[in-house]
């Protein structure tokens, strides 16, 4: 993950990891195929925190902007203990096909499960489109977090996060402000 993030996944040999390893390019092709097959083994191993992540969301009892803007906090903290993980998976996405449907696999497992456990009685076009919105959410806060943790675009990193949470609201329709919007209180 190291020599991804310094030299660039497209840049990186597979012998450039293995001598990084200690090893030979033999030893590594034992146990990798190619740069590929490491990346998606390392999302593997990260994937079940990221699933958590979301199963935490389910878990909330209310999704108001202010309870998701904690929520975004923990969402955070993940992105930066992964700062390199994803910064290589972001790379590799832009040139290897595997790897994209690796992480949208993700994306459509998460986004699935969420769907079914919050609409468990609606109709198949309900559940899809809560999938999708879902899924769009999900887009959404990785291109956001990666401008900003990543790549280190924080100059508007409040507002940005309050943007966000207001808009995961709404998934829940929770905390939406709108005029005229009956909210059973009266």
């Amino acid at each position: 993950m190291r020599l991804f993030e310094e030299r660039g996944y497209e840049s990186t040999s597979m012998a450039q990891i293995a001598a990084a390893a200690g090893s030979s390019r033999a030893n590594l092709y034992l146990y990798f195929n190619s740069k590929s097959q490491i990346i998606r083994a390392r999302m593997t191993e990260i994937e079940a925190e990221v699933a958590e992540l979301y199963e935490m969301l389910d878990g909330m009892p209310k999704h108001t902007p202010e309870a998701l803007r904690k929520w975004l906090g923990t969402a955070r903290g993940m992105w930066l203990r992964y700062a390199t993980e994803f910064e290589a998976v972001n790379q590799a996405m832009a040139i290897d096909q595997d790897v994209l449907e690796k992480w949208l696999g993700l994306i459509r497992r998460v986004s699935s499960a969420h769907a079914a456990l919050h609409l468990a009685g609606a109709t198949q076009d309900e559940r899809t489109e809560r999938e999708v919105h879902m899924a769009t959410l999900m887009m959404s806060l990785e291109r956001n977090f990666y401008f900003l943790y990543i790549r280190g675009h924080k100059e508007r990193e409040e507002l940005i996060l309050t943007s966000l949470a207001r808009q995961w609201a709404q998934l829940f329709d929770e905390g939406d402000e709108r005029p005229g919007r009956d909210d059973g209180n009266g």
